[in-house]
């Protein structure tokens, strides 16, 4: 079966909202003949019947409705896909598309999206948890992808080290003069919902420690989990890049190492044979747009966690590149 021309499904269109071959031709400007050997020829090449030939008025056959129903979507994509190729054929500029774990688009997302405006026509950012963020990216919802292992499959994608989060214990104050061996095995754990895929190495993690008592508490945001901990309600596991989502939680709390634990790695996602170049670029973009946080605004709100952050990641300086 041949892709039909897209002209073929604006008439096959026009014949169904008039529901006349006559009036269709007469809104399109042409003969009934030539409307009629346009809907033939469609249908030749869907190889399927379109219209009921024994109704009168004329009537749409069961694949017919169907494709009444999806044509115009499919129209829609093919003219936005035309500006698209015409921008980049007058500006030599992508449009790009971009998925990021929702833990980093909240604390570098607008900057790194800043630093790579003079790469794309358009830049557009889509944040979410894992394991929808990698399942999107496959559905090739997203050009690229900024997201942590594991993956489900790493055969058709290239990935490129990015960054590294170390895992830290938020504690409150209050708890701060104990040891933390007595801590983990006697004080509530504030816990993440497993249904992300760092939860569910939150998870591990505590398992990794020895803990045995039941998560007491369990939250799907960061900020929420952090208020829990900073009322005295218990000590959590989170990582350093989520302490920055919501550093107003910090007040009250302790940041400890998360001892045994090595800390998650994101990397930059492309499908094998697309957008290689522009991978490479990101990339060096994301780096120095990462250094510029971790030495500027992230040392200034959250000092003990941003030398966490530096001690994880040893400075690989990018090209200089604004982020104000």
């Amino acid at each position: 079966m041949h892709l039909p021309d897209l002209d073929l499904f604006q008439t096959f269109l026009t014949v169904a909202e008039h529901r006349s071959i006559s009036r269709a031709a007469l809104a399109l400007g042409l003969t009934q003949p030539a409307v009629t050997k346009k809907i033939k020829r469609l249908e030749a090449s869907l190889q399927v019947s379109l219209i009921d030939r024994n109704a009168r008025p004329l009537q749409l056959t069961e694949a017919g409705l169907i494709l009444r129903d999806r044509a115009p979507g499919l129209l829609s994509d093919a003219s936005r896909l035309s500006q698209d190729i015409r921008a980049m054929s007058s500006t030599g500029l992508p449009f790009l598309r971009i998925g990021m774990s929702d833990s980093l688009s909240e604390i570098l997302g607008a900057e790194f999206i800043g630093a790579l405006q003079s790469y794309a026509h358009v830049v557009e950012l889509k944040s979410s948890i894992s394991p929808w963020l990698e399942t999107a990216f496959r559905a090739r919802h997203f050009d690229l992808a900024v997201d942590n292992p594991p993956f489900a499959d790493t055969q058709q994608i290239d990935m490129q080290l990015l960054v590294h989060d170390p895992f830290v214990i938020a504690l409150p104050n209050a708890m701060a003069t104990k040891p933390l061996d007595k801590i983990l095995q006697t004080e509530n754990y504030v816990g993440y919902g497993r249904s992300s895929k760092f939860g569910a190495y939150c998870t591990r993690l505590i398992s990794q420690m020895g803990v045995e008592r039941p998560t007491r508490f369990n939250f799907d945001s960061t900020q929420s989990l952090l208020r829990f901990v900073q009322a005295g309600y218990g000590w959590a596991v989170t990582s350093a890049f989520c302490l920055l989502q919501s550093p107003a939680a910090l007040s009250g709390i302790t940041i400890l190492p998360c001892p045994g634990s090595d800390p998650r790695a994101f990397y930059l996602l492309n499908r094998k044979g697309e957008h290689e170049a522009l991978t490479q670029q990101a990339a060096q973009r994301f780096t120095a747009v990462f250094n510029q946080l971790v030495d500027g605004p992230w040392s200034q709100i959250a000092p003990e966690t941003a030398k966490m952050i530096r001690a994880a990641n040893p400075v690989n300086r990018g090209p200089s590149v604004s982020i104000l």
